[in-house]
């Protein structure tokens, strides 16, 4: 048996004890709450925004800043790989290794929209004139700032971020390409089972190949990008686009004098896993764009 006074000090031990413990559920609780809800308001929407002319709707998938800005906001439009669509996990920018790119985005207050322009589009005119009207509906009605619209796009998608910014240069802020086709002439004798839904696209015969496909090429058309800010990121293992799209068309861009940044990623394939590690250097670009002490080209391991 304990004293009186003892036994009291032992129950005021134990109660302070069981509140603690109390306290400690609750902000664990609280905080599960907090980060349940964040995670739920960071999903997408799927929107139907009006296509040229005010005529069939283009689907979208959009992600809202997280929080909406009061004042102008900034625009990321995301083009998808060969094949792609709007589709949950058809479209590269709504997977893992873009995650944390995502979340910065909307922090820092930039609308993301994935626009569903077809599976095999290759920035044809139809789908030119598509992109002009996702771009003009989110100006309208979310309040962007007309100045800050940038592409992001990966393969079939980034060499459409090109070929729309070749024909609509002063529309554009900047361009993320990872591992772009940068010259179709080469591409299309390197990976001959392409050729098809690329010339059929474009309505491009055997007479007017060559021609077409130059028009088509980044490469060819360097002078678009004077002031357009392009960031490329490519694997030198990609099997499916050779790295030296993004080598040759770097070297043009050093060349002229354009501001550019290219990673060549070492070991990298034709993989999204290539992002994962520069998420936060993605993000940096689109949204304060080239750092002064920024390299223009690197080749470093940091997959």
């Amino acid at each position: 048996m304990f004293s009186k006074e003892v036994q009291n000090q032992m129950d005021n031990i134990s109660e302070q004890f069981i509140r603690s413990r109390c306290f400690l559920v609750l902000a664990f609780l609280v905080g599960t709450v907090g980060i349940t809800a964040q995670v739920q308001a960071a999903e997408p929407s799927i929107q139907q925004l009006p296509g040229p002319d005010g005529k069939a709707a283009i689907t979208c998938v959009v992600y809202e800043p997280q929080p909406i800005p009061e004042g102008k906001a900034g625009l990321i439009v995301h083009l998808y790989g060969s094949g792609g669509s709007h589709r949950k996990n058809e479209y590269n920018i709504g997977r893992e290794p873009y995650a944390t790119c995502r979340k910065l985005l909307a922090e820092r207050g930039y609308w993301l929209v994935v626009a569903d322009l077809g599976r095999y589009h290759w920035m044809n005119e139809k789908a030119c004139t598509q992109l002009d009207a996702v771009i003009d509906a989110m100006i309208t009605d979310k309040n962007i700032d007309p100045k800050q619209v940038h592409l992001f796009g990966t393969s079939m998608g980034a060499s459409s971020s090109l070929i729309y910014t070749m024909r609509r240069p002063e529309r554009i802020k900047s361009v993320v390409a990872v591992f772009p086709i940068t010259d179709f002439t080469k591409w299309l004798v390197e990976k001959p089972n392409y050729r098809v839904p690329v010339e059929r696209a474009h309505g491009i015969t055997p007479e007017r190949r060559n021609d077409a496909l130059a028009k088509l090429s980044p490469l060819m058309n360097v002078a678009a990008f004077r002031k357009v800010p392009v960031m490329l990121l490519h694997g030198d293992q990609d099997r499916v686009v050779p790295i030296h799209h993004s080598r040759d068309f770097a070297a043009a861009l050093q060349k002229n004098g354009y501001p550019f940044i290219f990673h060549e990623v070492p070991g990298a394939r034709h993989n999204d896993k290539i992002a994962r590690t520069y998420q936060h250097e993605l993000a940096d670009f689109l949204t304060k764009g080239i750092q002064p002490d920024q390299p223009a080209s690197s080749a470093e391991k940091k997959q």
